[in-house]
């Protein structure tokens, strides 16, 4: 068993404001939509602003458990935070537009999304090009500047995907199964271990008008 420590670094001492790769850190990169830094404060959070603003964590994963713990702030009706593992979202190749062409080398991953009163899931055959769209309500409400842990795991089973999506409100009653989902029918790219273990990455996205705080962030890596 092999487990990361993704946010070691963000408990340094060293305040930052950064655009593309953290200065400490060539792992993890914030980009896409606009140009706002992230910000990492030197005391374990990262905090990330602007409608789908995200950072990637270049760590190789295929069947692997991402856990982030997520203190949000989310202001508009719609603002959730979303992960993404397995992506190959910004590979070389084409992008998809109204469900074509599906290019085989830019998976964009199997997402686990949180709002205030739910989550959802999607599948992103190629970049830009969404399906299995799946949601539901979540236990109890999340609350802004109040810390919740998420568990995200990915993993392949008998043919399928198994993506599991875990809530844990931080009171002692531990995690909450929310997600339980199967893709049953995965394109061969998306179960291409090799493709996978040699170039991949996840995301933790900021969506909407809010900001998204994060810390405590692992990847454990599953056989």
């Amino acid at each position: 068993m092999v487990i990361f420590n993704i946010s070691g670094t963000w408990s340094n001492g060293r305040n930052r404001n950064f655009r593309g790769f953290d200065p400490d850190d060539d792992k993890v990169e914030v980009r896409a939509n606009g140009n706002t830094p992230c910000v990492i404060d030197g005391n374990g959070n990262c905090t990330i602003t602007g409608d789908r603003r995200r950072i990637y964590c270049h760590y190789n994963n295929y069947n692997a458990i991402l856990t982030v713990t997520l203190i949000p702030n989310f202001i508009g009706t719609n603002d959730n935070c979303s992960l993404k593992m397995r992506s190959r979202h910004n590979e070389p190749g084409m992008t998809c537009k109204g469900g074509s062409p599906l290019d085989g080398n830019r998976f964009g991953g199997y997402g686990f999304a949180v709002n205030k009163i739910g989550w959802d899931a999607k599948r992103e055959s190629t970049h830009n090009c969404h399906d299995q769209h799946r949601s539901n309500s979540i236990p109890k409400k999340i609350q802004n500047e109040k810390a919740v842990k998420l568990r995200h795991t990915v993993k392949d089973e008998g043919g399928k995907v198994h993506q599991i999506g875990e809530i844990d409100y931080m009171d002692g009653s531990g995690l909450h199964k929310v997600m339980d989902i199967f893709d049953n029918s995965p394109e061969l790219w998306m179960v291409d271990r090799n493709l996978y273990e040699a170039k991949s990455y996840f995301w933790i996205r900021n969506n909407g008008s809010g900001s998204t705080t994060i810390r405590d962030v692992s990847l454990e890596i599953l056989p």
